[in-house]
């Protein structure tokens, strides 16, 4: 008999709580409805919480850059694979396979610099308010844009956790990793990580507190 919405510790036969891991146990067939709030990020007392704030903020920030320097292109691009991150497994999708926004939706939030001065001089300090601008843009959305930019540093927490627990690690084509010195993303990347043992699909672990 299999298991109803099996997990990777279950699959190992890790036998853990949530409560004694530093990972949210993510299911391997569809998402839990948990989401990366970057106002707790920046709120947390941790200065690893909130470096990576600042990352995801420059990141986003970025693109209003990119829109001044007349490159509204890769602004947009960068913007539309930031929208989505599956191996994450965090939201609301039934199947581990959510949808990016659209060009359109992308062009609408990149107008927000434009048409609120504030942001386009200074930047969002608190990325999460397009929410209140754009319809479609909810928590689940802002929290696959802050998994995405900071994915490179949940990379290295997967392995090392992998490492620690005893969990299989193998090569796997990752959609898009973010490239801090060349703000943008490096497209379809192999890199060793733990795999859905059905779709050979990656996975990446986000920490829990």
């Amino acid at each position: 008999m299999g298991i109803i919405h099996p997990r990777i510790i279950d699959y190992h036969g890790i036998s853990a709580t949530q409560a004694q891991l530093d990972f949210a146990i993510a299911f391997l067939d569809e998402d839990i409805p948990l989401y990366v709030d970057p106002f707790l990020l920046w709120k947390s007392p941790s200065q690893q919480d909130q470096s990576l704030h600042t990352s995801i903020i420059n990141s986003f920030n970025n693109l209003n850059f990119l829109v001044q320097k007349g490159k509204i292109d890769q602004a947009r691009d960068n913007l539309i694979l930031a929208s989505e991150c599956q191996e994450i497994g965090l939201g609301l999708s039934k199947k581990r396979k959510g949808i990016k926004i659209s060009r359109n939706k992308a062009d609408e939030i990149l107008s927000l610099f434009q048409k609120i001065p504030e942001y386009g001089k200074y930047g969002f300090v608190h990325f999460e308010e397009i929410q209140f601008y754009i319809d479609g843009i909810a928590k689940d959305r802002i929290s696959d844009i802050c998994c995405n930019f900071i994915k490179s540093f949940l990379i290295d927490f997967t392995i090392q956790q992998c490492e620690q627990l005893g969990i299989p690690i193998d090569k796997a084509v990752v959609s898009g990793v973010y490239d801090y010195r060349k703000n943008s993303f490096i497209l379809n990347q192999e890199i060793t990580l733990p795999v859905n043992p059905e779709t050979k699909d990656p996975l990446i672990f986000v920490l829990c507190s």
